[in-house]
Order: C-alpha cells, then structure tokens, then sequence
C-alpha cells in the first residue's frame, strides 16, 4: 500500500504544483511565484478504508528562471492504518520547463520510513507544438518513453485547463507527460466547476488570494487502452493567478486534504 499510496500522492503534487507554473505561460500580467505551505490531513474515509489517520505537510517554491520555470517541492507524511502501524511518506521533487513548452526536466525521489525507495530523473522534449517526441529517463534504468503527437508538458497543459476555466468551457482532455513515475504519461480528463465565491475563512491573508477561483476536477487515466476507471482521482481549488489553496486526492476509499497554511510572493528574476 506504501509504494502506491507515495505513487499518487506524488502526482497529486505534481499536478499542484504545475497547475501553478502553468498560470505564467499566457498570463503574463497574473504571474504569481511564491513560497507556498500546506497541511496534510485525512479528508475522510469509508468502512472499508484501512486508512485511519494522515498527518503532514508539503512546502513549494516556484520561480521564474527567465528561459523557464523551477519547482522545488518537499513533502513529508505519516499514515496510520486500523492495525495500529503507521508508515512515513515522503517525496521531492525539483523540475523546469521552457516557457515555450517544449522542453522539461524533471528529478523525483520518493522516500518510506526514512529511507529513498524510489527515484525518476530524466528530461522530455517535443518536435513541435502539436507534435510528438520522446522522453529519456536516466534513472532509474535509461530508457525512452515516446510521447505521441499532442502531447502536453504540465506548463501546457495547465494553461489550458486555466484558459478553459476563464472561458466558461467545463471539460477538457489531453495526454500529458509528467514524469511522476516510470511511464510519466497519463490521460488527464478535467472537469472545471463555474467560478467560486471569493471566501477568506480559514485561508491565510494574502493578496494572492483575493483573486476569482475554480473547482478542477482530475482524472488520470492509464495511456494504454480505454479503461473506464481512472487510476485516481484529485480535486483542486485554483484562483486565476494560478495559486493553489487545497488539493483533494481520491483514492475511493479515504481522501487526503492538502490545505494552504502559508504563502508569500517571490521576486522575479532580472533577467
């Protein structure tokens, strides 16, 4: 359950995290690189959930490097199961994609009870907009994973999903690659729910937050076949600057809630 529970919950930050890089790419004037902090906690979970406590925490930053954008992620969280044991669950993650959207590169490490269990580094690149290309992983193993014609990096992918929240338009699906494991391709479908209220209760004070937001549902999906179930589902509260203030992940049984405790803007770079 260790290895796969560390597996989503690693692209549940992932798709936190480049959703935010994504607001930079058209949104020139909304740009926001910040210091963010979240608390990690058992959202809820059902009778059949052997999941019975979550604690923990996730701190990004996000900056504009002038040719790109890096992500600096760490995360850390303890799990406690009905049998009385508890595990700890960690992940990191540094990464940076071109602002053009055709390039990125991407170190992952995954840690369990103190100790690396796993660990993805490597670098992707496209031919072209609307075009395939391939991804080159140098660890674990070298191997190449073809990326087929239409594929997004997370920056793209994210503009899109912002774009079609600012437009109204509820539905979006697109391959995206990651690198979030050892395939690192998914089919994301979005569902993007009308603009929310602007609520400040149990949110920290920022003017980071005081922006229109949106409901984004995601489902990842296998790349091989059409499975009808994804392989898990999240839930992301995202205002226009591209600030995420929760992350929800499903994982049918129980969910985990990441919740914003702590943000500060960043300085842009001279470039």
């Amino acid at each position: 359950m260790g290895c796969s529970m560390i597996a989503t919950l690693r692209q549940a930050a992932l798709a936190l995290v480049l959703i935010v890089v994504g607001a930079g790419a058209g949104h020139a004037a909304q740009v926001a690189p910040h210091r963010a902090a979240y608390e990690l906690t058992l959202d809820r979970a059902t009778s059949a959930s052997d999941v019975i406590d979550v604690s923990g925490t996730m701190d990004f930053e996000w900056a504009d490097s002038c040719n790109g954008w890096t992500v600096k992620q760490k995360s850390l969280m303890t799990v406690g199961y009905s049998t009385g044991e508890s595990a700890e669950l960690g992940w990191n993650l540094l990464s940076w994609e071109a602002k053009d959207g055709l390039k990125y590169r991407f170190l992952v490490r995954d840690l369990q009870n103190g100790a690396m269990s796993d660990q993805f580094k490597g670098e992707a690149a496209l031919d072209g907009p609307g075009r395939g290309g391939r991804a080159i992983y140098s660890v674990p193993d070298k191997k190449i994973v073809k990326l087929p014609p239409g594929t997004l990096f997370p920056t793209a992918h994210s503009l899109k999903l912002l774009e079609n929240a600012e437009a109204s338009h509820p539905l979006l699906w697109e391959m995206v690659f990651d690198g979030s494991d050892a395939k690192g391709l998914f089919g994301v479908n979005a569902v993007i729910s009308p603009q929310q209220p602007q609520l400040s209760g149990g949110k920290p004070s920022s003017p980071l937050l005081a922006t229109p937001s949106w409901r984004i549902n995601l489902a990842y999906f296998a790349p091989e076949g059409q499975a009808a179930v994804p392989e898990n589902e999240q839930h992301i509260d995202i205002h226009d600057n591209g600030v995420v203030d929760l992350l929800i992940i499903d994982y049918g049984t129980f969910r985990v809630r990441a919740k914003l405790t702590k943000i500060e803007p960043l300085r842009g770079p001279a470039c």
